[in-house]
């Protein structure tokens, strides 16, 4: 059993692997492109509202993530016949979200008050259509099949590049290029749904969701939801924060850092989803020693990577950024030690975060991550003012390593523990 849930996650991380691997050659094409087309403070602008793209894990409360533990928990304990009520109260309740807020926009453009500007306000409605369509990846992930995901989203970083280009070549403002970027990822969610429910029957819903199901994935998700809205505050609003605190040029410095450091994180990242659904297998069958054994292994091995990576932006990254934008965004040393910093803190206690996630010990999180975000705004805006956009981004990992590391890392040796 654990060879076999070994060679999986081996496998789907290296699918993964391969997938952000073209997204991050299909950024070094898109990021130049737009600036180009639309100008410093329109891609600035531009950046800001595709920043929103990390609302698509966050408005379907934690549909899928939830998923993601009740799918191979019901594997494992032999109850692959119910699968269908999970994926049936999951889609239910997206569509009610997806409806609740675009009638809730409705609303107020009918009672008169003033809609976003058209690049936001196309992306919130966008995201809004996509809420039952996010359960999609999660779905293949569930089922140990996370390579199908990875496969998918590689059709998204094509479709959106192929987009960018079309609407760069048209003279699409900028408007339709935010557009592009929201319409790749809802037609690909759509067509890996379906792909999930034709290859896998016993998915499809056959009766109207059953109560105790809807109880449940919404109990979880909403916790989960709490957990990904608190962790991802930490840095997901930085642009808009730049962009009201120091203006259009910092703004454009900070979407190349995140863009950079979320991209190196995504690397990291996608190498360790699949351990999620593992983990979740192996503590409802005891594993412990397997348990134990990945968490160490994992911490380190993700750790060296981070820093690898964090030590080539330091020393090599503003001749190489110059070089990819094709011109100077006058991104200083101590920017780039701050997106080192992040990269390796926000990486730190991934593989512990995805075990607590995994073996339910939720409500830890969403309090200590909800605290450390809200001392981040403090910390981010004494920050800005004297430090630019640099003080901004650095407030994230200075509170990571002294608040976040230590807690998760006690938690599961807590945890551990306590189970022998």
């Amino acid at each position: 059993m654990q060879h076999e849930r070994n060679r999986r996650i081996l496998f789907i991380s290296g699918i993964g692997l391969g997938q952000r691997a073209a997204q991050l050659l299909s950024t070094l094409i898109t990021l130049p492109l737009v600036l180009h087309t639309l100008g410093l403070a329109g891609f600035g602008i531009w950046g800001a509202a595709t920043s929103l793209a990390w609302l698509s894990s966050m408005l379907d409360l934690g549909l899928g993530s939830a998923l993601l533990c009740l799918l191979p928990q019901a594997r494992a304990a032999g109850q692959g016949a119910t699968l269908h009520r999970y994926i049936t109260a999951a889609l239910c309740i997206g569509l009610c979200l997806s409806l609740l807020v675009l009638g809730g926009g409705a609303a107020l453009r009918l009672a008169g008050l003033p809609l976003p500007a058209a690049p936001f306000l196309a992306a919130l409605i966008l995201l809004a259509l996509n809420i039952p369509l996010n359960i999609s990846r999660d779905i293949w992930f569930g089922l140990h099949k996370g390579y199908i995901a990875g496969y998918w989203e590689f059709a998204q970083t094509l479709l959106t590049l192929g987009l960018l280009l079309l609407a760069a070549w048209a003279g699409g403002g900028l408007t339709v290029m935010t557009i592009a970027v929201y319409a790749a990822m809802l037609a690909i969610n759509a067509a890996s749904l379906t792909h999930a429910l034709i290859r896998h029957p016993e998915l499809r819903p056959r009766q109207p969701p059953a109560i105790p199901a809807l109880r449940e994935t919404l109990t979880r998700g909403s916790l989960l939801f709490a957990i990904t809205i608190a962790g991802s505050s930490a840095y997901s609003f930085d642009t808009l924060l730049t962009l009201h605190w120091r203006g259009a040029a910092a703004a454009a410095q900070m979407v190349i850092a995140i863009r950079v450091c979320t991209t190196a994180i995504g690397f990291l990242n996608i190498l360790t989803l699949p351990l999620w659904p593992e983990f979740v297998e192996a503590a409802a069958k005891g594993d412990l020693a397997w348990l134990k054994k990945i968490l160490r292994h994992g911490t380190w091995l993700t750790n060296a990577l981070a820093i690898a990576g964090s030590a080539f932006i330091v020393a090599l990254g503003a001749p190489l950024l110059r070089w990819w934008m094709h011109e100077n965004l006058h991104i200083t040393q101590p920017f780039l030690w701050a997106m080192a910093a992040w990269i390796i803190t926000l990486n730190l206690p991934r593989i512990s975060g995805l075990f607590l996630n995994a073996v339910n010990e939720l409500k830890f999180q969403v309090y200590l991550l909800t605290a450390t975000a809200l001392l981040g705004f403090i910390l981010k805006f004494l920050a800005a003012s004297r430090f630019g956009a640099a003080g901004i981004l650095a407030a994230t990992p200075i509170l990571w390593g002294l608040i976040v590391i230590p807690a998760y890392f006690w938690k599961t040796w807590r945890w551990l523990r306590q189970s022998r």
